[in-house]
This record gives C-alpha cells, structure tokens and sequence, in this order.
C-alpha cells in the first residue's frame, strides 16, 4: 500500500510545511486540488492548483507531487499537456497527472464556463484525456474537436519520465472507459456517500473497470487504484481507524490512499500513524 498527503493550502508556509512534513515521514506522494475557489465558502483561500505543484516540485528532493485533480472545467488539454512536461523538469520526473471533468457549479461560474450536462461532461473529458495522452507521447498531429481542436502543436522539450502518469478520476461508465483506455490510475472518493454505499459502489465500478481493461485489451492489474479518503472516510479519527481503513480498502483492490492534511484536533492521531507508516 502506497499513501499520500493532499494539501489545499491557504499560504504558501502552510504548503511548506506540510511538504516538509511529507518527505519527512515518507509518504509516497504530496497532492493538492485545482478549482478556482473553495466551492462551498467564498472566503476560504484557495491557490491555483499547478502553480503551487511547482512550487512543491522545486522545493522537494523524494516525494512524488500531483495534481488531484486538474479540473478540465477551465483547463485547455494543450495547455495542460504543455505544464505537465514543464513540472516533470521541474520535479526531475516526480510528477503525477490526475484529470478529472470537474464537479462544482462555482467552477463554471468562476471561468465563464457554461455548465455541462452529464452527457457533454463525459464527452469531453474522453475527448480531452485523449489529447492530453496524445501529446505527452509526442504525437503532435493536428486534431479536429469536436470539442478540443488544435493545430501546429509541439511538444519540445519532452517529458523526463517515459510516460507521465495519467490518473483519471471515474465513478460513471462512460469515465470508467477512459480510465481503461488512457490511465496509469484509477482515483475514485466517497462524496456525500456513506461508507457502506461507498464500498458497495466501489465493487460495481471495480467490476466494470476490469472489464473494460480487458475490452481494451490490457490487465487489469496494470491500472493503479486510488483511494482519495474524504467525507465519510475519515482517516484521523484514530489510530485502529487507520489501520481498519487499510485493510478495508486494500481488500477492495485499492493499492494506494490519500489522505488530506489533518485539522488541528486531528494532529495527535496523524503523528501516532504516521510514526508507523511504513508498517502498512
């Protein structure tokens, strides 16, 4: 089992910090999220997301660092595709890509971005993955759209890693497909699901994404299972917490969790775990 710290810090020395403690204690990975604003209260700082993924990969030296996730509301794939290789220089190949089609109507709101139905949502992130894994391989020929139509692209200097990793958030179908097809990773969370939902959810979906793997002619034991452990998954509440949520998750097929920073009642349990990470 592979962990990770996702930081959405509101001043870059509460980013520092967190860092710190990451490649410190050794978690595998440090993340953070990409919306333009906290979706829920205005007044909660919220920084760019790969900007201070930059910021992370020029001051860390061990720990992966990531994007959970870039958020294709207000991002263009060519424009992404060209920071991702910016941060994998940046990070000496330490950097991980998650796309994800976007969730809040703030976003939209925020971008000038009309809101998508269900159906143009998947669409788009298919189409827009796709173009993001394309030019990540160098394939820099012209695309039509519908949705994302460019031309004249390059992609020089290359990426230092022989494939960026692609980690695509899905919990429908038609997202699952695109995380068979294109992705390294699966990320998935709860929501505003219960526990028990969440885990009868996560069978039905394990299920289907084996499938299409295979469809696609791949293993499916080559796609990465990410648990991103929120809302009615709370890792902090105690130690024996903790480990329960290991194991429940590790039998479900997951093979990596990340978990948010702790609130500061929280801390006295992070720093018990954590003190014995490695043992998981």
């Amino acid at each position: 089992m592979r962990f990770g710290l996702k930081v959405n810090a509101g001043t870059w020395s509460e980013a520092q910090h967190w860092a710190g403690i990451a490649e410190d204690v050794g978690f595998d990975g440090l993340w953070t999220g990409d919306n333009m604003r906290n979706p829920r209260d205005p007044a909660v700082p919220v920084h760019d997301g790969l900007t201070l993924l930059a910021a992370w990969a020029a001051t860390t030296s061990r720990i992966r660092v990531g994007a959970l996730i870039a958020n294709a509301v207000f991002r263009r794939p060519t424009v992404l595709a060209k920071q991702a290789i910016t941060l994998d220089h940046v990070s000496a190949g330490r950097f991980d890509l998650g796309i994800g089609s976007g969730l809040w109507p703030t976003d939209h709101n925020m971008s000038g971005v009309p809101w998508w139905e269900p159906g143009e949502r998947a669409e788009r992130l298919a189409e827009f993955v796709a173009v993001v894994d394309r030019l990540l391989a160098g394939d820099t020929r012209d695309h039509a759209g519908p949705h994302y139509p460019y031309s004249d692209a390059a992609t020089t200097p290359g990426p230092i890693q022989p494939r960026i990793p692609l980690i695509i958030a899905a919990n429908g179908a038609k997202a699952l497909t695109v995380a068979a097809e294109h992705g390294d990773a699966w990320v998935t969370f709860p929501g505003a699901a219960t526990e028990d939902e969440f885990g009868a959810a996560t069978v039905r979906r394990a299920g289907t994404l084996d499938r299409l793997c295979r469809e696609h002619e791949r293993d499916p034991a080559t796609l990465r299972r990410i648990l991103l452990a929120y809302g009615a998954i709370t890792p902090w509440s105690s130690a024996d917490g903790f480990a329960r949520m290991v194991d429940r998750y590790r039998a479900l097929g997951f093979d990596e969790i990340v978990c948010y920073a702790p609130k500061p009642e929280e801390r006295t349990v992070f720093d018990k775990v954590v003190a014995g990470l490695a043992a998981f």
